[in-house]
């Protein structure tokens, strides 16, 4: 019998030692996605964005979309476990966002975690890569979804020192950020209008445009476009609803427009993507 483990979807685990780490470096390289790395025995060494760096034992490794990784070399006893996290995911995630735009974690990427949260922190890897191992009748996508969610916000209270002298937590910016990601979150699937939010948040949309894409990296219409094409792949995945039904849903005008759009975003139709899942499963 064959055992089928769930699809964690935006979640890839891998363990890594000096006889793989080889593969760890073609994987990362410039991946678009979110890479934690912990390493739990021996030490690491590499190059990032033209930096050296020694990583110790005990200690976390955030890498940071599309960063430049080069000439990765380990000790004999190397023990490295890297969470590959995809952006959708992230974008849930407003306490992130500070992390994402941040040139001083690009700049300061490890982290040791020696210190009272450490034990919590390698608890919670070995239960999200215990729970991320089961099948699916021991676990499920939910669960993991949940510890994973937990260890993030943990990791990034351990790196807001690094940002403290621009932290944006402590500032109005910051407050706008989050109120528009908890917006976002709860209205767009179907307000697709930067105006929308900038009227909910009390500001001009210029002004909204220009502070999401200095705070975050990315234009407001992009993060916006995450949010509907999200929803729009959860009712492709999920629901036996026709193209129509879900265009109108998701307060399209009609069919045409939608299926124009989710290509735009994704780089395929909606039945491409809806076919595809079908085959992966």
């Amino acid at each position: 019998m064959i055992e089928i483990k769930p699809n964690f979807e935006g979640l890839y685990i891998q363990k890594y030692t000096l006889n793989n780490l080889s593969e760890f470096h073609r994987k990362a390289e410039n991946l678009n996605k979110l890479l934690l790395c912990f390493v739990s025995k021996g030490t690491l060494d590499l190059q990032i964005n033209t930096l050296p760096f020694h990583v110790k034992t005990n200690s976390i490794l955030m890498l940071l979309p599309d960063t430049d990784l080069k000439n990765s070399s380990g000790s004999n006893e190397l023990e490295l476990s890297v969470f590959f996290i995809s952006l959708d995911f992230i974008s849930s995630y407003s306490f992130l966002t500070v992390l994402l735009a941040s040139d001083e974690i690009k700049f300061n990427p490890v982290m040791s975690i020696e210190n009272p949260a450490g034990k919590l922190i390698w608890s919670t890897v070995k239960l999200i890569q215990d729970y991320h191992a089961k099948t699916k009748e021991e676990s499920t996508v939910e669960s993991v979804q949940y510890l994973l969610y937990a260890l993030l916000e943990i990791v990034s209270k351990l790196y807001l020192p690094v940002i403290k002298n621009n932290s944006l937590l402590q500032t109005r910016s910051q407050d706008i950020i989050e109120h528009f990601f908890e917006l976002l979150d709860k209205h767009g699937y179907l307000e697709r209008s930067v105006l929308f939010y900038s009227d909910q948040l009390h500001l001009s949309p210029q002004y909204l445009s220009s502070l999401i894409k200095k705070e975050t990296g990315k234009p407001i219409k992009q993060w916006i476009s995450y949010r509907v094409i999200k929803q729009a792949q959860e009712l492709l995945k999920t629901t036996p609803l026709s193209i129509k039904e879900i265009s109108n849903r998701l307060q399209f005008v009609d069919s045409s427009l939608f299926c124009r759009y989710f290509r735009r975003c994704t780089g395929i139709t909606a039945n491409t993507y809806r076919e595809n899942y079908k085959i992966k499963k």
